[in-house]
């Protein structure tokens, strides 16, 4: 009885650090991966690379975390999910949550709906992402009737959408696994850095003059 435990418990902890040591590879090689996309938006979106830079990638192998999510500090995503995506995904998801820092949605929303406020903030982001030049997913939240219109505004359109619960976000609510409140500070950084980059490139190919007014207002 006493071997039969005993090699149970060593294959046991065999299968633990196999297992630990896949997640390991895996979360190395996604990590890889969205490093890579940054770098070859050095030609392609400098804005949205500079700001990408000010988040560090955090690959996480957790159910509790099924796609990505982003505090302000960090961009967590879940490395089996990412590890399904395709480039083009992958790329956009990104920027995606790079650009909810900077307009900003980074606290708990106070808002009854937190469903119906997550899908005002992601229609915002891609707004901008499309006017940026980058492709959406067709999946991704976009209402055309709502473009060009404030984050509130949206929100309130929402509540007379029909087929509301069905639409779905590809990304968790910002803030989702933050270790800290975001604060004042960590949102006067991302209006700072908003200005920073505005200034930098207004006026070029790289930043169309809606994205560019956006960032400047955010001050």
């Amino acid at each position: 009885m006493g071997s039969g435990r005993e090699s149970f418990q060593g294959n046991g902890w065999q299968v633990c650090a196999q297992a630990a040591e896949r997640h390991a590879t895996l979360r190395e090689e996604q990590t890889a991966l969205w490093e890579a996309d940054r770098v070859s938006w050095a030609s392609e979106q400098p804005v949205t690379a500079w700001l990408a830079s000010h988040l560090s990638l955090v690959p996480i192998c957790d159910a509790h975390l099924p796609t990505a999510t982003t505090d302000g500090r960090h961009l967590l995503f879940n490395a089996t999910w990412s590890a399904g995506l395709d480039t083009q995904t992958r790329r956009f998801l990104q920027a995606h949550l790079v650009w909810h820092c900077v307009a900003g949605h980074l606290h708990t929303p106070r808002e009854r709906e937190r469903h119906r406020w997550h899908l005002a903030c992601d229609h915002e982001v891609n707004a901008l992402l499309l006017l940026l030049g980058l492709p959406l997913p067709e999946d991704a939240v976009l209402f055309p009737a709502c473009i060009g219109r404030p984050l509130h505004a949206v929100y309130n359109w929402l509540d007379h959408f029909p087929g509301l619960e069905r639409e779905r976000n590809l990304d968790m609510v910002p803030a989702t696994w933050a270790p800290y409140p975001a604060d004042d500070t960590l949102f006067r950084r991302w209006r700072e850095r908003a200005l920073e980059i505005a200034m930098q490139y207004l006026g070029t190919p790289s930043l169309p003059g809606h994205v560019a007014a956006f960032l400047v207002t955010r001050q």
